[in-house]
């Protein structure tokens, strides 16, 4: 990717480094563990919705403020190497957002408050400690996204002060087999994308993050149809599948991995 020098350079670069394709694929885990856990309580799935936006956004900078001296060597034209975004603002965009996510996921309740402090607290394990690793790397990925599902589930309102354990056990193994399924795809892509600069695999590597969309969408299909959340579950599916090809126009203007 070439470095942008005209005047929206700037903007490009946050949009860059926030990886704008990949955002879209962040609130259908949401939507999918809310519908599964029964979809009750609109104002926390608002709250939940956005507090999971920003911790992925957190998980992002800090993944790139992490990888400085590695992108520096193999990937010069990303933002912060090329100099188009300084340090200093990208650590203040991060703090900002690693607070203020856990925040906005209390004000849905408490069990989406502790769901957003353990994925806070994993997403800042894996770029501390987990991100070398070919085995606990993708798997701790993979928990984030099973995690995000959980937090969706932890903001329906059948979801109270006992936790899961009051959701109705149909739709309790719905959620995990639902986050199941997605920490496998997300254990999986991120095997993959291990070495993707020498093995030239960011195209597939993008591709299957977009695949996200669909998975989401069948998953509030199948809450739907077997779970009883009824409309909300077809129109959750078919916002996913047309967030689908707008994901793929975005990811010819930036990348997602």
């Amino acid at each position: 990717m070439e470095v942008s020098t005209r005047p929206g350079g700037r903007w490009r670069a946050w949009l860059e480094l926030l990886r704008v394709p990949n955002l879209l694929t962040v609130p259908g885990d949401v939507l999918a563990g809310w519908l599964l856990a029964g979809g009750r309580g609109h104002p926390a799935l608002l709250f939940a919705l956005a507090a999971s936006l920003g911790l992925y956004a957190f998980g992002l900078v800090s993944n790139d403020i992490a990888d400085f001296k590695t992108d520096t060597r193999e990937r010069p034209q990303r933002p912060l190497p090329s100099k188009r975004i300084k340090p200093l603002p990208a650590v203040g965009v991060a703090l900002a957002l690693g607070c203020g996510a856990p925040l906005l996921a209390w004000l849905a309740n408490g069990n989406a408050f502790e769901c957003a402090v353990l994925l806070f607290l994993v997403i800042v394990l894996y770029n501390t400690m987990m991100k070398e690793s070919a085995l606990f790397g993708p798997l701790t990925l993979g928990l984030c996204r099973g995690l995000n599902l959980l937090l969706g589930a932890a903001a329906s309102t059948q979801a109270t002060a006992a936790g899961l354990r009051s959701v109705p056990l149909a739709n309790t193994v719905g959620v995990g087999i639902a986050a199941l399924v997605l920490m496998v795809y997300i254990v999986a892509v991120s095997a993959l994308a291990r070495r993707e600069v020498e093995t030239g695999r960011a195209g597939l590597i993008g591709a299957l993050l977009r695949g996200l969309l669909p998975l989401q969408a069948v998953i509030c299909l199948g809450a739907s149809l077997w779970l009883g959340a009824g409309p909300l579950g077809w129109g959750a599916a078919a916002v996913l599948l047309a967030l689908w090809p707008v994901a793929g126009w975005l990811s010819k203007r930036f990348y997602m991995s």
